[in-house]
Formats: C-alpha cells, structure tokens, sequence
C-alpha cells in the first residue's frame, strides 16, 4: 500500500509516517520507483504507535516499547528496559497532575477572591 493510502487509513499523515520511518519506528520496502509500500505489519506498527502516543508516550519510548506491545491482545510483555520507560512515564504524568491540581486551586482562590471583593463592593 502506498503512502498516501495507508495515511488515509490510519489517519497519520505522509509526513508523521515519513518522520516515524526517520526515526526506525517503521521500514517501509521500496517499490523499483522508489515509493514506499507499506506492509501490513507496518499499518500494525502505525496502530500501536498512535494507542501508545495517545497514552502519552513520546516517540523514543515508543522506539522501545513497539516489539512488547501485543495489538492483538492489547497487551504488553514489558522487558527490564521499557518497564522502566513506563515506571517513568508514570512518575512524569504524576507530577504534571500534582501541578495541574496546584494551578487549579490557585486558580480557584483568585476567582473565588475575585468574588469576594466584588460581593464586598456590591459590583456583579
């Protein structure tokens, strides 16, 4: 399957499957002309790389993670070296909700101050 099919199948476009072949999240074979042709077991490896970006992955993790990560099953069989990336990944996704929780409540004290004062001066 061509570039342009396998973008509008999987929803990744031309360039971001260009970019994954850069970095060897995929190896496409080439045609006499030179155009990729994509295989099933690249549109599977698209598959997995878009469910494990959209679980926050970045694209070296997934570079790891891609050969234990079973589509079939939904499931992993994590190695030593990606049950790490994820320990960590976790730990980096914890501190983002510490400091989202943090910024919603320092945010909630300005307006509820904010309406306070404007209760207390009697402007809506």
């Amino acid at each position: 399957m061509n570039l342009a099919k396998v973008s509008a199948l999987t929803q990744v476009s031309p360039r971001m499957l260009r970019y994954y072949e850069q970095l060897g999240l995929l190896t496409p074979k080439r045609c006499d002309n030179n155009y990729r042709s994509y295989s099933d077991h690249d549109i599977e490896c698209i598959t997995k790389i878009k469910i494990l970006n959209d679980a926050g992955m970045n694209l070296k993790a997934i570079h790891w993670l891609l050969p234990c990560f079973d589509l079939n099953s939904q499931s992993f069989k994590l190695c030593r070296i990606a049950n790490e990336l994820v320990e960590q990944e976790l730990l980096l996704i914890a501190d983002k909700l510490q400091q989202l929780q943090q910024s919603q409540a320092l945010l909630q004290s300005f307006l509820a101050k904010s309406q306070q004062l404007q209760a207390e001066a009697g402007t809506p």
